[in-house]
């Protein structure tokens, strides 16, 4: 007589774009959702392709827990189902940078966590603020709007008030959404006119 092994429900703790723009995979496999303050430290501690060299938030250990959202999602999905949809939304070709979190309870609780890549020097908000800036010219996913989607739902990091003011003043911008504005009209001037 075989037995079957219960399959522990799996959450998904999520701290930046994630919680946002969780891609229609993944929005799919979700129960329900509820505010989490992470249990590891976070920070713009990452510069990311996606968003066109712009800053992006990732586990580091030169931040502070963060307000962020724990995703809870349909029960009988198996780990490997869910590190799939999750490696496929972050675009990274296996589960390097997916870790499952130590935490009591009945769930499995997992996050992704890619490598920090910006040195001490290249997070300070004046240097986070000219790569977003420079990131604009990537389209709608660039380094001001993560760092507005971050700020619209509540996920605070100890630098994220001096970036913004950064930001702004590098930009000229009222708001975020002006920033972003303001300097996407900017390098679309500086762009090269063909002849």
């Amino acid at each position: 007589m075989s037995r079957r092994t219960r399959q522990p429900q799996i959450a998904i703790v999520a701290y930046g774009s994630l919680i946002y723009e969780p891609g229609e995979a993944l929005a799919e496999l979700v129960q329900e959702t509820e505010p989490y303050r992470t249990p590891f430290s976070v920070e713009y501690g990452r510069q990311s392709k996606k968003w066109g060299g712009g800053p992006v938030l990732t586990v580091d250990p030169r931040g502070e827990p963060v307000d962020g959202q724990r995703m809870i999602l349909k029960p009988g999905l198996t780990l490997g189902e869910v590190i799939d949809v999750l490696a496929a939304r972050e675009g990274i070709p296996s589960a390097h940078g997916i870790i499952e979190i130590e935490s009591p309870g009945a769930l499995t609780e997992l996050t992704c966590a890619l490598p920090r890549n910006l040195e001490a020097d290249d997070m300070a908000p004046a240097a986070l603020a000219a790569r977003a800036a420079s990131s604009v010219s990537n389209g709608a996913l660039n380094g001001v709007a993560y760092l507005r989607g971050a700020v619209e739902v509540g996920v605070r990091t100890a630098r994220t008030d001096e970036y913004v003011a950064a930001l702004l003043e590098t930009s000229g911008g009222g708001d975020l959404f002006d920033a972003e504005a303001r300097l996407l009209a900017f390098s679309r001037s500086e762009a090269p006119r063909e002849t």
